[in-house]
């Protein structure tokens, strides 16, 4: 982000020179009152409006040291577009306030805001309703990931973040793509959903949708390919997510304009959405090919290759060809390469060949999984229609029916019924500060995935139960796991008394995993990484 900083006063240079030096890639303008006193400054000249006019569309962002007016007064004859003009931030020169005044989201100056602000330790002032509400940003949802906001979401985009800051009924559907886009440590408004298609969705429920997709529409020849959009037309934002990895083969000097006529035909075929493109990859003979190179360049596309025997019989291949190892070392070029850079075993489209100009290129492509934690999904307000229409009564392990408000406590407590079995019980501390950092009611989610898998129950059984603070704060949500000897003499598995730390990070599969390898008697190092596990300090036994 190209920055200037403009400074019309003494004091306010110490606070341009502050910034500077955190700031050292942007440019800083001081008056001539204060400008022998900077070093690092460039001259600043009077009037500031003329100044800023000549040079307001040379930055990305502009950083006002003065009066909010002064600013609000210059800047308004400049505006052109909210989704063009750059972002301005205004700070006072005692350095108490920092205020977007322009282009809080899709310019970024929200964002300026909150850094100027604690560069030097200023409050931040954002008036943007989304973010002061702490909800989704319709037009930035996706800027952090480096996704691209397609054209076609233009007439919807005041419509639909008008209906999110005024808690009407918005469906977020995500089809590809980074899952952590919900940054708040809280549970999404009741009237924001989420849902993994829009394909079945009455879009009269809805006031406006927010599809996170890399396909393409309108696709006869490949419907199944195409989301359907029917009904949503003007209520429609669409995020391109980088959720595609291409693998690619070519002749040798096949020209950047064949393969680009290529990757067009490509994906008219197969309507993928050529924004979603995150990287692009081949085999190591490629490494020097002008064309891919070029490619890489002019799209914004990492170009990464492999050795022949890295790729050579990569699971997943569907095409293998022996003469394509005869003259490469490897069965498969396009195919094994997308394989391989987006770490998936499954191809999105095998081995597509285009001709033209006498040059022949291969395309393979693969779409990149993402996954998130049980508890950032279960932040999320997933939409289900069975459940709309009914609403089952809770029972707990003993089949009596749950007190509203509890998840576990009965309404008739019997007495003489014994303790049910267990094989494992694991303690999950939902204290203050782990259930702030996202074990609050995980203890409930998990006793879900256990009836799913069948350990609900049974010789099996694994019982969790939730505590209060264990101590262990500084490893975040925590737990440990406690084995049940068959008889004294029996010898327990390593899983017995293990600690595991910042549990709130698991995800849906490694929950799923984690159970499987205790009913199993398996050693939980072999499901999840040893970051996980909590070290217990060893204890000096004096002996006499």
């Amino acid at each position: 982000m190209k920055l200037a900083i403009y400074v019309i006063t003494v004091q306010g240079a110490k606070q341009g020179e502050r910034l500077k030096r955190a700031l050292p890639f942007c440019d800083l303008f001081v008056a001539p009152v204060a400008f022998d006193d900077c070093a690092k400054a460039a001259r600043l000249t009077l009037p500031l409006s003329d100044f800023v006019a000549a040079r307001f569309n040379q930055y990305d962002g502009h950083i006002f040291v003065c009066a909010a007016g002064i600013v609000s007064r210059m800047i308004g004859p400049l505006l052109a577009d909210k989704r063009t003009d750059p972002a301005v931030v205004c700070l006072d020169e005692q350095a108490r306030f920092a205020i977007s005044m322009l282009s809080g989201h899709r310019g970024g100056g929200n964002a300026l805001t909150e850094r100027v602000a604690h560069l030097v330790k200023a409050t931040p002032v954002i008036t943007t309703a989304s973010d002061t509400s702490e909800t989704l940003s319709a037009d930035m949802l996706g800027a952090p990931f480096g996704w691209t906001l397609d054209p076609i979401s233009e007439p919807a985009l005041t419509q639909v973040s008008a209906a999110i800051v005024n808690h009407e009924p918005v469906i977020v559907a995500q089809e590809a793509g980074e899952r952590h886009w919900w940054p708040y440590e809280k549970r999404m408004p009741a009237h924001l959903l989420t849902h993994s298609s829009l394909d079945g969705i009455d879009s009269q429920q809805f006031k406006g949708a927010i599809l996170i997709s890399d396909r393409l529409f309108c696709n006869r020849e490949y419907p199944h390919h195409s989301p359907d959009i029917t009904g949503w037309e003007n209520k429609l934002v669409l995020w391109r997510p980088k959720s595609l990895v291409l693998g690619l083969g070519c002749d040798r000097n096949t020209p950047v304009s064949v393969l680009k006529a290529g990757l067009a035909a490509f994906s008219e075929q197969f309507h993928l959405a050529l924004e979603s493109v995150q990287a692009i990859a081949s085999i190591a003979l490629k490494a020097d090919e002008a064309g891919l190179l070029a490619l890489s360049c002019e799209m914004h596309w990492p170009f990464t290759t492999f050795d022949a025997e890295v790729l050579d019989g990569i699971e997943g291949i569907e095409n293998p060809s022996d003469y394509v190892k005869k003259v490469t070392g490897s069965n498969s070029v396009a195919e094994a390469a997308a394989l391989k850079l987006s770490d998936t075993r499954q191809l999105l489209v095998p081995k597509w060949v285009f001709q033209q100009d006498g040059f022949h290129m291969t395309v393979a492509c693969c779409r990149r999984e993402y996954s998130e934690s049980l508890v950032r999904h279960k932040r999320k307000n997933w939409f289900t229609p069975s459940e709309e229409q009914s609403n089952p009564i809770k029972v707990n392990a003993y089949g009596n029916e749950v007190v509203a408000g509890y998840q576990c406590k009965p309404k008739h407590v019997d007495l003489n019924r014994p303790m049910l079995f267990h094989k494992h019980h694991i303690l999950l501390c939902e204290g203050q500060r782990c259930a702030k950092g996202g074990s609050k009611n995980l203890a409930h989610d998990l006793r879900g995935i256990l009836k799913e898998l069948g350990l609900a129950t049974g010789e099996k059984r694994i019982k969790i139960s939730r505590t209060m603070c264990v101590g262990a704060c500084r490893n975040r949500a925590t737990m440990v796991v406690y084995e049940r000897a068959e008889n004294p003499a029996s010898t327990l598995s390593p899983n017995h008394g293990q600690w595991l730390r910042g549990v709130e990070n698991f995800t849906l599969q490694q929950w799923q995993d984690i159970f499987v390898a205790l009913s199993e008697n398996k050693p939980l190092q072999h499901v999840i990484d040893d970051q996980y596990f909590a070290a217990i300090e060893e204890v000096e036994r004096v002996t006499q």
